[in-house]
Order: C-alpha cells, then sequence, then structure tokens
C-alpha cells in the first residue's frame, strides 16, 4: 500500500512539470483541502458568495457584503456557531466559506443586517485525503504544502495539513509564512459530531507597500507593476493564532450546540508607508513612515443553542435558545511617526534605518454577552416565518495611556428579525425581512490621528425583499432589493476617525445560477448600490455624500463548461468581473475609473493508477488590466497584473 501511493504521488508530480514544461508555466501546486470533484462554480446555490479551498466566486466575500464588512461587524461563524476573529482564519484551516444573505439567510436563526460569513472547518470532513504540494506561482513565488484527513478509529478522524510560503507581492518585495494547523473530529453517534481544531500563521520580511493618497482630483501616476519602491526595512512582523471545540449533539427531538473559540494575533512590528498629498507627478513634499508594534488583540468566544423541533400536522415548529458571549483584550498605540522628507514613488528612494523608540500601549477591554430566542414555523412547500428576539450586555473601556484619557461604553441593546418566504408555485416563491442589529466598527485606519481606536459598537437595521424563479429545474433566478442604515465612521477633514452622521446603502441584486445544459454551469450576477451618507459635515460641504471607496455597481458572469455533455474529463471556465467607478475622496470629487477583467480557465481529470487527478490552468488578469482600488480611508493601490496559475490535485 504505501508503496503504490509513492508510485501516485512521484506520477502525479511528473505529470504536473512536464506539463508545466511543456506549456512554459509555473509549477503547479496542489490545491489545500479540496477534491478533484469541488468545483466552485458548480456547487454555487446563489451568486452572493461562496469558496471551496481556495476557489470563490460571488458578488460578496468575506471582506465585503452589501457595502460593509460583515467580519468586522462581528457576524462571523464557525459551523454556525458565534465566534469573534481577530485576523482572517488561516486558509489550512478551513475548506469554505458562505456568505449568508437575502434568501440565503432565510432560515437561519439570527441573521444579521451586514450579512452573515459562515466558515466550514477542515478539521469536519468525512473522507480520507493525503495530499503534499509544491508551487511556483505569480511572480515566482514558491510554496510547499501537506494536507491529510484520516480515520484513527471508527469514530474518530484526525485533520493535520502545513504550508510554507515565499510569496512575490504585485507591488513589488515579498514576504514569507508558514500555517500550521489541526484538529480531532468525533462522531459518537450518527449524527453527533465533536471537534477540536488548532491553527497559527506566522508572516515576516514583509516589506510595506505605499499607501498613496492623492493631493487633488487627479490619480495617481502609473508606476510600474513589481517594482519596489518601499523601505526594504520595514519589515512587518505578525503571528495569528485560533484554537477552540464545538458540539453537536442531537437528542431526538433536541438539538444540543456549543462553541468556545481563543484567537490571538500578536503584531511584533508594523509598517505603514504613506505618499500623502501626492503630486501628479508623483513626488511628496513629506513622505511619513509609521510604525507601530508590540501590539496584542485577543478575543475569547462562542455560543451555546439548544434547539427543539416539533411538528403539528403540516406545520414544523423549531424554537432555538441561545447564549452567545466574547471578551476582547486589545494593546495598541505606542505609535513613532517618522518624516522621510520629499520623496517619489517613480524610483526606489532607499532611505537608512531610522531609530525606532515607540511609545507607550493603549488598552483596549470589551465584553458581551447576548441571551435569544428565535421561533420558526413552516409549512414544507408553502411558507417559512422566523422570529427572533435577542438582549445583549455590553460594555468598552479604552485607555489612552500618554493622554491620559479613559473613555468607557456601556449599552444593553434590543435587537431582533422578523423574515419570511412563501411559495406561490413549486417555481415561484417571495422572501422578505427586517432585522435590528448590534454590531462592532472597524478600527481607526493607519492615516487615522486616533490610529487603532476603536469606536463603541453601534445599532444597525436592515430591510429586504425579493423572489426567487426556478427558470428550469436546474437553473434559479433570485432578485432582491435592500436597504442597510447605520452610523458612518471615518476620517473628518482633520484625518479623525470618528462618527460622520448616519449612512444608508440601497440596493438591487441579481444571480442566476445553476446548469444551463448538461456540463455547462453559471453564476451570473449583478449589484447596483446608492450608498449615502448624511449629517452636518455633509450639510456644511466638508465632506461629499458618498462613502469613500464606495462602487456603484458590481457585475460577475462566471461559466465552466464540460466537454461531453459534463462527461468530458476536460472543461474550461471563464470569469469577468466589472466594476463601476469607485470614490477616491472624502468631497467625491475623484472617482478611480470603472475596471473589467477576465480570467480564462481549463482543468483535465486523469488517472494515476486507481485514483483520480486533475490540473488545473489559469490565466488571471487575461488582458493585463490596470487599475487602482480605493479604500474606505482613501488610499489608493493598483491591481494585480497579468499572472498565470497552475495547480495539480490527486484523490488518495
Amino acid at each position: 500500500m504505501h508503496g503504490n501511493r509513492g508510485t501516485y504521488r512521484i506520477g502525479g508530480r511528473l505529470t504536473c512539470v512536464l506539463a508545466a514544461a511543456i506549456l512554459g508555466l509555473p509549477l503547479p501546486r496542489v490545491a489545500f483541502a479540496q477534491r478533484v470533484d469541488d468545483n466552485v462554480i458548480t456547487n454555487a446555490n446563489d451568486a452572493f458568495g461562496q469558496s471551496v479551498g481556495n476557489e470563490r466566486v460571488g458578488l460578496y466575500g468575506t471582506d465585503d457584503v452589501r457595502g460593509f464588512n460583515p467580519v468586522d461587524a462581528g457576524n462571523a461563524r464557525i459551523e454556525g456557531l458565534y465566534f469573534a476573529p481577530v485576523d482572517r482564519l488561516p486558509n489550512r484551516l478551513t475548506r469554505g466559506s458562505r456568505v449568508r444573505v437575502g434568501i440565503a439567510a432565510m432560515g437561519y436563526a439570527f441573521p444579521a443586517p451586514t450579512g452573515i460569513v459562515d466558515f466550514d472547518l477542515s478539521a469536519s470532513a468525512d473522507a480520507d485525503q493525503f495530499t503534499v504540494g509544491l508551487e511556483r506561482a505569480q511572480f515566482g513565488s514558491v510554496l510547499g504544502s501537506v494536507d491529510s484527513n484520516f480515520a484513527v478509529g471508527n469514530d474518530l478522524r484526525v485533520y493535520l495539513g502545513g504550508t510554507v510560503r515565499r510569496q512575490n507581492r504585485h507591488e513589488g518585495g515579498n514576504f514569507k509564512s508558514w500555517i500550521a494547523s489541526g484538529g480531532l473530529a468525533w462522531r459518537p453517534y450518527a449524527g453527533a459530531s465533536v471537534i477540536a481544531f488548532w491553527g497559527r500563521t506566522r508572516t515576516y520580511d514583509d516589506e510595506a507597500a505605499p499607501a498613496i493618497f492623492p493631493g487633488g482630483d487627479y490619480l495617481p501616476p502609473q508606476i510600474k507593476r513589481r517594482e519596489m519602491i518601499g523601505q526594504s526595512w520595514s519589515d512587518r512582523d505578525n503571528t495569528h493564532q485560533i484554537y477552540g471545540a464545538l458540539a453537536k449533539l442531537p437528542l431526538g427531538d433536541w438539538r444540543v450546540e456549543a462553541g468556545l473559540f481563543r484567537a490571538e494575533r500578536r503584531v511584533d512590528s508594523n509598517f505603514t508607508d504613506i505618499f500623502a498629498n501626492l503630486r501628479p507627478d508623483g513626488t511628496v513634499a513629506n513622505r511619513v513612515m509609521v510604525v507601530d508594534g508590540n501590539n496584542i488583540d485577543r478575543t475569547l468566544s462562542g455560543e451555546a443553542k439548544v434547539v427543539r423541533t416539533f411538528a403539528d400536522g403540516p406545520l414544523a415548529h423549531r424554537l432555538t435558545f441561545s447564549f452567545r458571549g466574547r471578551t476582547g483584550d486589545r494593546r495598541f498605540g505606542g505609535v513613532q511617526r517618522i518624516s522621510l522628507g520629499p520623496s517619489s514613488l517613480n524610483f526606489a528612494d532607499e532611505r537608512p534605518r531610522p531609530t525606532i523608540a515607540l511609545g507607550v500601549d493603549d488598552t483596549d477591554d470589551s465584553s458581551q454577552g447576548t441571551l435569544g430566542l428565535s421561533y420558526s414555523l413552516t409549512r414544507p412547500g408553502r411558507f417559512l416565518i422566523d422570529a427572533a428576539i435577542a438582549g445583549s450586555r455590553y460594555s468598552k473601556t479604552i485607555r489612552f495611556v500618554s493622554a491620559g484619557l479613559v473613555t468607557s461604553n456601556r449599552d444593553r441593546p434590543v435587537t431582533g428579525s422578523l423574515t419570511a418566504s412563501y411559495t406561490i408555485s413549486p417555481s415561484f416563491s417571495l422572501y422578505g425581512g427586517y432585522v435590528r442589529g448590534f454590531e462592532e466598527v472597524s478600527v481607526a485606519p493607519q492615516n487615522a490621528t486616533n490610529r487603532g481606536a476603536v469606536p463603541p459598537a453601534i445599532r444597525t437595521r436592515q430591510t429586504d425583499l425579493g423572489f426567487r424563479y426556478a427558470v428550469t429545474k436546474n437553473l434559479s433566478l433570485v432578485a432582491g432589493v435592500f436597504e442597510i442604515t447605520k452610523p458612518y465612521y471615518n476620517l473628518d477633514d482633520q484625518l479623525l476617525y470618528r462618527d460622520l452622521g448616519s449612512s444608508s446603502n440601497r440596493g438591487v441584486e441579481v444571480s442566476l445560477t445553476g446548469t444551463v445544459r448538461p456540463g455547462l454551469s453559471v453564476v451570473l450576477g449583478n449589484v447596483l448600490i446608492d450608498s449615502r451618507i448624511s449629517g452636518e459635515l455633509v450639510d456644511e460641504g466638508r465632506i461629499g455624500p458618498r462613502p469613500v471607496g464606495t462602487i456603484r455597481r458590481r457585475s460577475i458572469a462566471n461559466a465552466d463548461w464540460r466537454l461531453g455533455g459534463g462527461k468530458s474529463p476536460l472543461s474550461f471556465d471563464i470569469a469577468v468581473e466589472s466594476l463601476s467607478a469607485r470614490v477616491g475622496n472624502p468631497l467625491n470629487s475623484l472617482y478611480a475609473p470603472p475596471r473589467e477583467m477576465i480570467d480564462l480557465g481549463m482543468r483535465y481529470r486523469f488517472p494515476i493508477g486507481s485514483k483520480r487527478a486533475l490540473l488545473r490552468l489559469q490565466l488571471a488578469n487575461v488582458f493585463d488590466d490596470y487599475g487602482w482600488q480605493v479604500a474606505s480611508n482613501g488610499a489608493f493601490q493598483y491591481s494585480v497584473g497579468r499572472r498565470v496559475l497552475a495547480e495539480l490535485r490527486f484523490d488518495l
């Protein structure tokens, strides 16, 4: 058995290397915790956001849902259970995620206005897997990885995974990182599971890329891609760790679910290279390096739920009692701002490393506990009604040590939701809902005078209404309208991060997904968003009516065509994304131009002995589109250029 497995690995590697050599491509990679048959386009239920391994598709992602960040808002889940992240989860720890918003949130016991991102753990998979990979990917990056999931008993499985990477960035420079993760999954009886997991990521030697802020109503000059114009000594170094356990135990008509998670991020050193008031020729009067370090962000969070289901004739009832809680402990601040004087984006303007002398740290301690009750009434094939109410106790205390200032906030919000869907015919149904939430606010950005500060949590609300129509048995159309309102936090004209008024995101979203004909699957989506700000600064003309970094439209078109009516080993795929102009400054007098990007790919499935394998090639950004991304604080960064990706997957 072991000899055969070695043969399969060598054969797969040789096939992969030969294909790369023939086509003149980088060495392929073995995908992270993905199977040969995994394909995010063919698996997508809608166009609102889904990931499988390292493949993603949809209008929204983990950091952008209807114009807001659901993870920053505290709306993240692990296997359906609440947790409070401090950073992105290690990509080896999870095997996929789904954005729950609109119709995708129907039936979810406690929805949230900014949407919910639900992650699936790699340790929860129930199939054997052993995958080893090497990668030579974009811009000469190299990577080695191992992924395994195997049984050690009738009821117990083990997951182990790891990655070592040297990544060359599209802005020039590079970084090194490694990931280690593991987990145990115990299934004591049918339908029950107990999972414990751990993941750790270390990223270091990561030179800071420039944060560009135009000084007027003009775009930055086009910078040569892959040109290193940062400082070689601006190496960022951080470590992220998360571990925890969860249990899901059906007990007749009852079900108990519980999870407890610990997350920690340590930033030993951090640099932000700021080109503020950039001139049209790419020069600045004063380039500033913001140095930070010795920061810690820790959370302990979890949820316990008791679910009772029962039937009454054709009606199905579900009661859910939930307790969610978290504590947060942050150490931030101590920032040193170093003036580098006049500088330029047009060449590598290397400066001697200055003396680093950080100040004292500020502290941020928070806690929240929430009791909730949800009731669901369903008549299969006819209607679904969900109602929920929750009460929270929230506290936050921030100590600005150097200023001798302490700010505290206490709140006891009551939140709730009422959502419903009604089936008019087997092919047509309506859905809608109203949700009130209580959410966190993103921390003050790197160019803020109160960098790293975290405002108190805010009250939010969402209304949406739409329909689902089965165009055919395998093709589904979803369309809806929504409105989300919440307080608006951003930089004022003095670069102070604070409450600037209220924001409202109104939009229309459309999704068409499924199989058009045997072998041809599509994911098509479009969202139109009207983002508005109101408040004193808008009335006075000091800021514009639209938030910085927002767009009016995003359109996607993805198709996967497998030849032979879906039975051929060969398939081709295409991904098209089109973005409208993006707001580039607080006055709304500057916009980053619209962008269109096209990716082309192919998959070839073939046997290695008795096993199955997949060779996947992709040409991303086919026409080498050069565009500008704009962060919510107004920082410009150019887009990634054309690149070739390749990977090999095989199931052992």
